[in-house]
């Protein structure tokens, strides 16, 4: 497989797993009426650390009967560990300040907020890896947050600002920045089915405290309950997060976090369709403005430049002359 055909599956992997966390809110939305966002929260990472545990097993079983090749022994070391946990914690970590903020504040603050995630990862990368940036992706992250902030721009304009909410939106930025970081690294030796099994097994033992600590009823009581929490974990974290965590095996930790400021149009169309909730001139202004300061940005931050500028012309510019 040559590097553009590589750059096409990465990509189509990473818009398909963003799609995939776009009905992380519908879900809970769908879920809050037996149990409260954080034990949906804690669903969705058992849940998933157990597909993932099985994903796992399933590999090493299948293995030892191949006979194409030797089952390779995965070593880790202290500086593994620490990386492994600080995902995980990181992972929680951002979805508990999200949750917090969410009851908190307006849902268009904490959404736009919690969008802050490109500048904290694109911060870490130069503070980290003193990974410079052209002018041409400044712009187009400039461009793609004003793009989100256009799309709740009917919602901010009836808002309050409370000054909790604010702050755990803006925390749950920064962690989540820190998690893309993490699993950047991670990737370089780990695969996703191992990253998402330690992520999500160790975020469900950093949530399981706070449920208990505010008494919150932990599991559904309904069918239909369970229904909504497994297409949580099956959906947003085992299929969104696990592609996610494919893609940055080709793309840097600040052209995802990028490609995620996407979740909000998904979960606006996807909105449209299930609850009937109409989409306004903002949003459809908004989607424009995001699309084109990702492309700006996304074709400056690959190191062949040329090649994915080809995939995306590819994949969005011919694609959309036909239709």
């Amino acid at each position: 497989m040559n590097i553009s055909n590589q750059t096409k599956i990465a990509l189509a992997a990473l818009l398909l797993g963003v799609g995939a966390l776009s009905f992380g809110s519908i879900f809970v939305r769908l879920s809050e009426a037996e149990i409260s966002p954080n034990a949906t929260v804690f669903n969705r990472l058992w849940l998933a650390s157990t597909i993932f545990g099985l994903w796992n097993g399933y590999k090493a079983i299948s293995g030892q009967f191949s006979p194409d090749k030797p089952v390779e022994q995965q070593s880790y070391t202290s500086q593994d560990f620490l990386l492994l946990i600080g995902a995980g914690t990181c992972w929680a970590a951002t979805l508990a300040f999200l949750a917090w903020s969410l009851t908190q504040t307006h849902v268009a603050i904490s959404s736009v907020l919690h969008n802050l995630a490109p500048i904290f990862t694109s911060l870490g990368a130069w503070l980290l890896f003193r990974h410079g940036f052209e002018s041409k992706f400044l712009l187009g992250m400039v461009i793609a947050f004003g793009g989100t902030i256009t799309i709740e721009f009917e919602e901010l304009q009836t808002a309050t600002n409370e000054v909790t909410g604010t702050f755990a939106a803006i925390v749950s930025a920064i962690f989540f920045g820190a998690y893309l970081l993490t699993v950047e690294k991670l990737r370089t030796k780990f695969s996703l089915e191992i990253i998402q099994l330690w992520i999500c097994g160790m975020a469900a033992v950093v949530i399981l405290p706070i449920l208990l600590l505010t008494q919150d009823r932990i599991f559904p009581s309904s069918a239909n309950g369970w229904l909504w929490v497994i297409s949580q974990a099956a959906i947003c974290q085992v299929l969104g997060h696990g592609l996610l965590t494919y893609s940055l095996a080709r793309f840097s930790s600040v052209v995802v976090s990028l490609v995620h400021l996407l979740e909000p149009i998904f979960s606006a169309i996807f909105a449209f369709f299930i609850f009937s909730e109409q989409l306004s001139f903002f949003n459809f202004m908004g989607f424009a403005i995001v699309l084109i300061g990702l492309y700006l940005a996304i074709s400056s931050q690959v190191a062949d430049k040329s090649k994915l500028q080809n995939s995306f012309n590819t994949i969005f510019v011919k694609n959309l002359l036909k239709i």
